[in-house]
């Protein structure tokens, strides 16, 4: 195959998992992060496919010398898999809005800047493949994770456009939506969650409920090369899905969010997460 495909935030998790994988397949990876030296260890598990690039999707000059690093050497861009992401976690009302554009910047805009940056070669080759990374937070929203539920809400709504815009040119979209992830994310999502505790912060006791509940979810998560999976499929598929769930077991979930009634739905997901139970101040 030896297509080339831009895999963003590699350095870790999904990211390096579906870029190993891709690099198995059969395609040319380069395998995106701000930092390079992240990268070194993982160049080797790509049988030869797979090269280390630096960019950073919130800045349009790296996104563009990162391209046109893999244009001159291996041609046209085939595929992207817009994984690069962070988590801002916290209360709506305490959340700065600094941290709401930071979280946007990276999640939504950052796929939007490298769309713009890869689709006109796209539409002229006629083919490609874009898959980007959501999440089942995009569809179900936790309390306290109001910044990032947002942008991966966006994320679908994108998708959703980006999708039906450019499919007469022949390129394919897809969105993938994974649960909790045995990943180093749910660390970086848990030391967000700590300075919303304690004296002075009118959510800390939901907080910490909250907390003590998300610390066992991404533990206890799918395997990162169960996304990277998924990625594949997205990426070869002649007919790709529009979205894939990662695991499968959240599909159920999905479905409640759907067809039942909002307040139903909160009541059974307070309980889940251990927000019920918590008394209110009087």
């Amino acid at each position: 195959m030896y297509k080339p495909v831009l895999v963003t935030g590699a350095s870790s998790g999904i990211g390096e998992a579906a870029a190993v994988a891709l690099a198995r397949k059969g395609f040319r990876v380069y395998a995106g992060a701000r930092r390079l030296d992240r990268l070194k260890a993982l160049e080797g598990l790509g049988q030869g496919g797979l090269s280390g690039i630096e960019i950073d999707v919130a800045d349009e000059g790296s996104i563009d010398r990162a391209c046109y690093r893999i244009e001159a050497e291996a041609g046209p861009i085939y595929g992207v898999v817009n994984n690069a992401g962070i988590s801002v976690m916290g209360p709506i009302e305490e959340v700065s809005t600094n941290e709401w554009r930071r979280q946007f910047e990276t999640n939504v805009f950052g796929i939007v800047a490298v769309c713009q940056r890869v689709l006109p070669r796209m539409r002229e080759a006629k083919l490609g493949r874009i898959v980007n990374i959501g999440s089942v937070s995009g569809r179900i929203a936790a309390p306290f994770q109001g910044a990032y539920a947002s942008s991966k809400h966006a994320v679908e709504g994108l998708t959703d456009a980006l999708r039906r815009e450019v499919e007469p040119f022949g390129i394919k979209v897809s969105l993938i939506r994974p649960g909790f992830v045995n990943t180093p994310f749910g660390e970086q999502e848990q030391e967000g969650l700590d300075e919303f505790l304690g004296d002075g912060h009118p959510y800390a006791p939901w907080v910490a409920r909250f907390k003590a509940w998300h610390a066992k979810g991404h533990p206890k998560g799918a395997s990162p090369m169960d996304v990277a999976e998924t990625v594949v499929a997205a990426m070869t598929a002649d007919r790709p899905h529009s979205r894939y769930v990662v695991p499968a077991a959240y599909l159920p979930a999905l479905m409640m969010r759907n067809l039942l009634p909002s307040a139903i739905v909160d009541r059974l997901f307070a309980r889940i997460n251990g927000v019920a139970g918590v008394r209110r101040p009087s």
